[in-house]
């Protein structure tokens, strides 16, 4: 997805969800994020659900007529509000959360295979402190709240269908209470819906909460030289922090890593790509790269 205007308010709460409630729910979960207002603020919280609900029981609903109903508005910190959600809407790729109501571009949920990709997305560093984000960062933080409520609602669908859920830069989501919560109950739908959650991030830290710890089955850990990492990795998978323990993750090769199973049991196995196709498909080397080693076996050939 990008900035186009064919992807327009793909990613808008009132375009993902069918269902009105869901969609209250999640326009009110990204609001409160870009605001920073909590549900015990009980000045301004109560002026954005209430923003939220009428246009909710509107004909085209959209989170671009929330920020209207607020500008609209005779209070001046439901103005307030407004003008600070709209320094969100005027940034670029915001078109895809701030829709204007036209459903017929929304994603669908019986495709067999969803990809969904954000261009131009300016994801902070891990270690950034939430309270120093840019406007852009917040933005880019909040698309993963639509798109993880997105796969809570894929899940859902036929139980008899075993889904796959995968994450990449999970701890963008995992990173803010509302992708937490989102996070959480992925991963209790999952067992249930007969669907499988995958997250894929730099930081063994970032699953470290005990809800999301204790609810990973399998877990899988590449080779890291940083020693507050591999503590972590240790951590995470319940081993003693030994010199051994530390070692075996300082030191695996390409294509290894640590494993530990649902009955809890680790050893390092060695991934083999079986299918080219697919090996070619999830390549993310530079294509100069690839170029340079194409002449050098030819060259020793």
């Amino acid at each position: 997805m990008s900035t186009k205007e064919d992807d327009r308010g793909k990613l808008d709460p009132f375009s993902i969800f069918e269902d009105v409630k869901d969609a209250e729910a999640l326009a009110l979960n990204i609001l409160t994020y870009f605001t920073g207002v909590q549900m015990n603020d009980s000045n301004r919280f109560p002026k954005l659900s209430k923003a939220v609900k009428q246009v909710a029981e509107s004909d085209r609903p959209s989170l671009s007529a929330v920020v209207d109903v607020l500008l609209l508005s005779d209070d001046p910190e439901s103005m307030q509000l407004g003008e600070h959600i709209r320094a969100f809407q005027e940034l670029s790729f915001a078109r895809l959360l701030f829709g204007d109501g036209d459903r017929s571009r929304a994603i669908q949920f019986h495709t067999a295979l969803n990809v969904l990709q954000i261009q131009d997305l300016e994801l902070p560093a891990p270690e950034t402190d939430p309270a120093q984000y840019t406007l852009s960062e917040m933005l880019s933080v909040a698309m993963m709240l639509p798109i993880s409520s997105f796969a809570l609602k894929f899940i859902q669908g036929d139980r008899s269908q075993f889904k796959i859920v995968l994450m990449d830069e999970a701890w963008a989501v995992l990173n803010t209470s509302q992708g937490r919560n989102l996070s959480s109950r992925l991963v209790r739908a999952g067992r249930s819906m007969n669907a499988g959650i995958y997250f894929v991030t730099q930081n063994a830290n970032d699953l470290l909460s005990e809800k999301i710890k204790n609810s990973i089955g399998m877990k899988f850990a590449f080779r890291s030289t940083d020693p507050d990492e591999i503590r972590n990795v240790l951590k995470l998978f319940n081993l003693r922090d030994t010199e051994f323990n530390r070692n075996i993750i300082s030191e695996l090769q390409n294509g290894q890593c640590l494993m530990q199973d649902i009955y809890g049991r680790c050893g390092v196995i060695t991934f083999n790509a079986l299918f080219a196709d697919l090996f070619k498909a999830f390549d993310t080397r530079p294509p100069e790269r690839k170029k340079v080693q194409k002449r050098e076996k030819v060259l020793s050939s």
